[in-house]
């Protein structure tokens, strides 16, 4: 019995001191909760479970990997490399659809046109971010008390100035 009590007086103290790595279970039950096939809950950690059939499974805010909202709008295949992406963003197709329709572009005498007019859109959509944050910019040293506040600056610049009186003694 002294060992046991010893053991418990040795997991409290490591407990106080921050050395106990698993989890404490304080009370007991004296039969494990049964769930469901579909049922939900929570954990003493906060962590949402839902059972399955035959096993349970931590459930999460995030979409599983693989599962992705953009599509080529060509071939409408989903768009997960990083190269289908970089392409994606600026045109809607997947990296080889684009280069299939640069290419068809290119024989029927049209990339150039359409060349000049993506340069155009990216250009308007560089300026619009810069006069959003702009005004940003704006709103944001308007609602400054002062935006040329000397006090600093000043402070700085007498760090250096010794207060000493010199008298002049001739």
């Amino acid at each position: 019995m002294a060992k046991k009590h010893s053991k418990n007086l040795q997991k409290v103290q490591d407990m106080l001191d921050g050395k106990h790595e698993s989890k404490i279970q304080v009370g007991y039950s004296t039969a494990e909760e049964r769930h469901e096939v579909g049922d939900r809950w929570f954990d003493s950690d906060g962590k949402e479970w839902e059972q399955k059939k035959g096993y349970r499974t931590n459930v999460t805010k995030f979409a599983n990997k693989g599962i992705v909202d953009y599509k080529c709008s060509d071939c409408e295949k989903y768009i997960t490399k990083p190269w289908d992406k970089e392409i994606f963003k600026f045109n809607g197709r997947c990296y080889y659809c684009q280069i299939d329709f640069e290419a068809e572009l290119k024989t029927s005498g049209k990339f150039d046109e359409w060349k000049k007019k993506q340069d155009e859109r990216i250009k308007e959509g560089y300026i619009e971010k810069f006069e959003k944050e702009n005004e940003e910019l704006v709103k944001e040293i308007a609602n400054l008390e002062n935006p040329f506040d000397t006090k600093i600056a000043n402070a700085l610049s007498n760090a250096n100035v010794t207060m000493e009186i010199n008298k002049n003694t001739k």
